[in-house]
């Protein structure tokens, strides 16, 4: 897969794939204007979103209703080096569920490929080009 990320102005870049756009900037405080979500933001938005596509598709599967789902998502930031430390994800689902039901809408949703990636985290190579 590809993707391309070019700068707009500031600290203000799109990431462009497969057709869609997304921006990306960073908060007053840290130069930016604060415009859209900043790449961390980005980075937690795109699990909590991975385990809401899971969590519907588990739904899906067992007729059970998916109206009002929602993800929370809280995450610490640490030191040496400087990145997320931990995410605690909350699945709200408003519907009465069996409890096997939530063990395995648990299960699927940690399943999730954005999920998967951290926990097996992939090898990232930066290189510099003209």
């Amino acid at each position: 897969m590809k993707m391309e990320v070019n700068w707009q102005e500031g600290f203000i870049f799109k990431a462009v794939c497969g057709g869609h756009e997304v921006l990306s900037d960073q908060h007053q405080a840290e130069g930016g204007t604060d415009k859209a979500l900043a790449p961390a933001e980005l980075f937690v938005a795109s699990l909590g979103i991975c385990i809401g596509v899971y969590a519907v598709r588990f739904c899906k599967r067992h007729n059970l209703p998916v109206e009002g789902m929602k993800v929370y998502l809280d995450w610490t930031v640490v030191k040496d080096p400087w990145r997320i430390g931990s995410i605690k994800a909350e699945i709200h689902y408003p519907h009465d569920i069996p409890e096997t039901e939530k063990k395995g809408l648990l299960r699927m949703a940690e399943a999730c490929f954005v999920h998967e990636t951290i926990i097996h985290p992939p090898e990232i190579v930066v290189e510099l080009k003209p």
